[in-house]
């Protein structure tokens, strides 16, 4: 059964914007840098109910005014699930891991969010569009037959785009993978230095076994690092700079504890948007602090302005 790309049923699946109270809406088409951001407390649980005056942005050191602000609860929710189906993802347990990941995720989301399922190995695909019904890309798994090459990189670079080019909204990529890469055509840091320019979030769940997991009592690369666990570092970049968030699993209580968490950050995100100041089109870099004590912000690192 041939695929039609994720591109093209991305283009048909646009949510409208959204109007916020605190302050005026913004299109798209407008300069003001926008970033998703994700606040935590310092057990990782996400911060509710925090405001405008709660949060300070900093672009090259400089404080910013902050000119709109939204939280997630003002918009629905997209998420897009990126599922490995190369060769390495064979074992019957990596398989079942995986789709039991995304089972989890999407069993957490409200009923108003949307969520599309993409496949990779050696290319990049996509399989569902972006829908409400759950049920639908549950049965979709089954095109994912895992054979061939990994291109990760190359296909998170494709699905990062993809989201970013889409509109306004709490969104993230959400891969799925071992985080072994063998065919990529771009190199990590070539991706994640485009990546962290754009403000899509990415969410990585390592699908490990309980040998190559740090975190189990299996573990055995504490003398030699596995190519997996070497995989799930890069990932882990990934999501630093994105300001998304990244978990290695091996085993139920994991993923089901990874999957909460995603969707919970989610469901938490914030909008915050400030007008950049006048100078080249270079890679700016930005953080965003909480006024509040024991309060950590996450958020992309950095953007190129509109030339």
């Amino acid at each position: 059964m041939s695929l039609r790309p994720l591109q093209i049923a991305f283009l048909a699946a646009l949510l409208p914007g959204v109007a916020v109270a605190q302050v005026p809406r913004f299109a798209v088409s407008s300069n003001l840098v926008v970033l998703s951001a994700t606040a935590v407390d310092r057990h990782g649980r996400p911060v509710q109910n925090l405001g405008p005056k709660d949060f300070q942005i900093f672009e090259e050191g400089r404080l910013q005014k902050i000119a709109h602000f939204a939280v997630g609860r003002e918009a629905s929710a997209r998420i897009l699930l990126l599922v490995d189906a190369s060769g390495s993802m064979s074992g019957e347990l990596k398989t079942a891991s995986a789709k039991m990941a995304a089972l989890q995720i999407l069993s957490a989301l409200e009923p108003t969010d949307e969520a599309a399922l993409a496949g990779f190995d050696h290319k990049y695909w996509g399989v569902v569009q972006f829908t409400k019904d759950r049920q639908k890309i549950a049965e979709a798994f089954e095109e994912l037959q895992p054979f061939g090459a990994t291109a990760l990189h190359d296909a998170l670079d494709h699905a990062a785009r993809d989201l970013a080019s889409h509109g306004e909204g709490r969104r993230a990529v959400v891969v799925i993978t071992d985080g072994v890469d063998t065919a990529s055509q771009k190199t990590a840091d070539e991706v994640i230095a485009h990546s962290r320019a754009l403000d899509v979030p990415i969410y990585a769940v390592s699908v490990l076994s309980p040998l190559d997991d740090p975190g189990s009592p299996m573990f055995t690369g504490r003398e030699r690092q596995a190519a997996a666990t070497a995989g799930s570092l890069v990932l882990a970049r990934y999501a630093e700079l994105s300001g998304g968030a990244a978990f290695a699993v091996s085993d139920f209580k994991g993923l089901r504890e990874a999957a909460t968490q995603v969707v919970s950050e989610l469901k938490h995100q914030y909008r915050l948007g400030y007008d950049p100041p006048a100078g080249p089109p270079r890679f700016r870099r930005i953080e965003v602090r909480a006024v509040r004590k024991g309060v950590v912000v996450r958020t992309r690192s950095g953007y190129v302005p509109q030339s």
